[in-house]
């Protein structure tokens, strides 16, 4: 499996507000249905065509995270461990969709590892 980048999520503290801020300037699907801490939205064009609205207590400006598809979480947080980086999340379940992990690089980016459910 080719390593292509295929999420990508925007913190914010308001996911309602952000979402209706980018539906309103990009004109973005914006998908409520995960709960109030969380939206998907769709771009409707292009490669990668949507990600998420991940809402957090606190933002950090800049700390968008993009997540690399790959068939072993485990073994790329090994090998990312063993290059200089930090493992952030274990191999993580998201029920019905598939897993993710986290980790942060060198320069303290963080940057996520998913692997979709077959």
């Amino acid at each position: 499996m080719p390593h292509t980048i295929c999420h990508l999520e925007i913190p914010t503290t308001d996911t309602k507000r952000s979402g209706e801020f980018y539906e309103k300037l990009f004109g973005w699907k914006i998908d409520y249905s995960w709960g109030p801490d969380y939206a998907l939205f769709n771009t409707g064009e292009g490669m990668l065509t949507g990600g998420g609205l991940d809402r957090k207590d606190k933002i950090t400006p800049g700390n968008i995270i993009i997540y690399i598809q790959t068939d072993d979480i485990n073994a790329m947080l090994a090998k990312a461990e063993k290059l200089g980086a930090k493992k952030v999340t274990e191999k993580t379940e998201i029920p019905n969709v598939g897993w993710f992990g986290l980790f942060t690089d060198l320069d303290g980016n963080t940057i996520g590892l998913f692997t979709p459910k077959e």
